[in-house]
């Protein structure tokens, strides 16, 4: 699929750089910065704004963001408590939230954590006749589930309709972190045209940010300034694995 100038799917990952401040100023900040550093997506983590509830703000906000973006996707995320974010909040502040998003138009990408809503299905639907283009997305922060749920949750999200299918778990050994790439490679050749977003956090975890493009991930989570979640490499270092990867497989395919 393509958004703006990127093409998602296919070669080296995207990076993304994710927005994790309090107040107006620190979020534009955050954002000006990731993208004159090479962010080429920006996550705005609407669970860290201390206004989230406010509808008008956040839209204020996202906006704005879209002006810093330019050709930089602009993703969308309010992570909750449940699923390693900053803030509680109930399920239907969440729909209306993800909703008056859509309503915007100003998201490039809006992430739906499919295990915090009744009627996911149903919701990426609504979302989709709005315009919006989705990720689906399901966290693991204390353990990597078996290989079969892995699958199930991945193939799950794209029954579900979502665009892109994202599962983030936590290793405990060397073989956590072999399993999730297995499960993300066996998908990606089983169904191809469906982008995929996986990782395992923490330092064991530190391969699979960068491994995308050989096991089938197509974005990876990168930080200027402040992390989203455990394990993230400072953008810089993570882009300049990637290319130095892409290239040696440019070479053995040339």
């Amino acid at each position: 699929m393509q958004i703006k100038k990127q093409i998602i799917g296919t070669g080296r990952p995207l990076v993304c750089v994710p927005v994790v401040e309090i107040e107006e100023d620190g979020i534009y900040e955050a954002a000006q910065r990731a993208v004159k550093c090479g962010a080429e997506v920006l996550e705005w983590r609407i669970d860290w704004f201390a206004h989230a509830a406010n509808s008008k703000r956040v839209d204020e906000i996202v906006r704005g963001l879209q002006n810093i973006c330019g050709d930089v996707i602009l993703l969308g995320t309010f992570r909750s408590r449940r699923q390693g974010g900053e803030q509680e909040i109930t399920q239907e502040a969440y729909l209306a939230l993800l909703q008056g998003m859509a309503k915007s138009g100003q998201a490039d990408l809006l992430d739906v954590e499919v295990s915090e809503i009744s009627n996911p299905s149903a919701i990426i639907r609504r979302l989709h006749d709005m315009g919006q283009h989705v990720v689906a997305s399901k966290h693991y922060f204390s353990h990597t589930p078996a290989d079969i749920q892995m699958q199930q949750d991945l193939t799950q999200m794209q029954q579900m309709g979502a665009d892109i299918g994202k599962l983030a778990v936590m290793p405990h050994s060397p073989l956590d972190v072999l399993r999730l790439l297995q499960v993300t490679a066996q998908m990606q050749e089983e169904h191809p045209q469906y982008p995929l977003v996986t990782m395992a956090m923490g330092g064991l975890g530190a391969i699979s940010r960068v491994s995308g493009q050989i096991f089938g991930s197509c974005m990876t989570f990168a930080s200027v300034g402040k992390t989203s979640a455990p394990g993230q490499m400072p953008l810089e270092d993570v882009k300049e694995i990637l290319e130095k990867l892409s290239e040696s497989m440019e070479l053995e395919n040339g």
